[in-house]
């Protein structure tokens, strides 16, 4: 039996890992552009003027596009950070992956759907309601097990906890990402060894 209830997505760091992954089966795909993301060191990335075409590929197998702006921002990233917003609203992009609230509330300003990221370390229904207000999705902890996961998701249908577009709030998993050392994402390992932060998009993945 074919599950229709679930969303598998697939990073994309190039087009050949695009293709890969919708020949995979994948139906969303995460990708970031420039060094406003936290694989920007440790994958290849696409560039602005890529987004039309990405998105045009995505559109032709029925996947959708998700562009992941998740690093943490400083005052010298929000005009990058808002042009990157505007370029993939303009392009199509299904939704934003944000971390940051700047970059929440800058999406929001434009309409344009929000996933919250991981790096919020969402473990409980009532960090998920706060969040709600802004994002339609929120990525869960990755350190939370089954049980708490499945306690999160009865809550949403019994509490009638809904996201801006006034839908039940959607929940994603990460079934497989980096073994690093970290909580949900938030990694200082490589900044004390390497002089590079994973919060900035240049861990070094050793």
């Amino acid at each position: 039996m074919k599950r229709t209830d679930l969303e598998i997505m697939a990073p994309a760091g190039n087009f050949e890992c695009l293709h890969a992954a919708i020949q995979g089966g994948a139906n969303s795909i995460y990708f970031g552009i420039g060094d406003l993301n936290m694989r920007s060191h440790s994958a290849n990335n696409f560039q602005a003027s890529d987004l039309k075409e990405i998105v045009r590929i995505c559109s032709e197998h029925n996947v959708k596009t998700y562009l992941t702006l998740n690093i943490v921002l400083y005052g010298e990233d929000i005009k990058a950070m808002k042009e990157a917003l505007k370029e993939a609203k303009e392009a199509g992009v299904s939704a934003v992956i944000a971390s940051d609230m700047a970059a929440i509330m800058s999406a929001r300003e434009i309409d344009m759907e929000v996933h919250i990221s991981t790096q919020l370390n969402v473990s409980n229904i009532e960090a998920l309601k706060f969040y709600a207000q802004f994002a339609d999705v929120i990525v869960l902890a990755r350190e939370l097990n089954l049980h708490q996961v499945k306690e999160i998701y009865d809550a949403i249908i019994e509490q009638d906890i809904r996201g801006p577009r006034g839908e039940l709030v959607k929940i994603e998993m990460f079934a497989h990402g980096a073994l690093c050392m970290a909580i949900s994402g938030k990694c200082y390992l490589s900044l004390n060894t390497y002089g590079k932060s994973a919060n900035r998009g240049s861990c070094y993945q050793q």
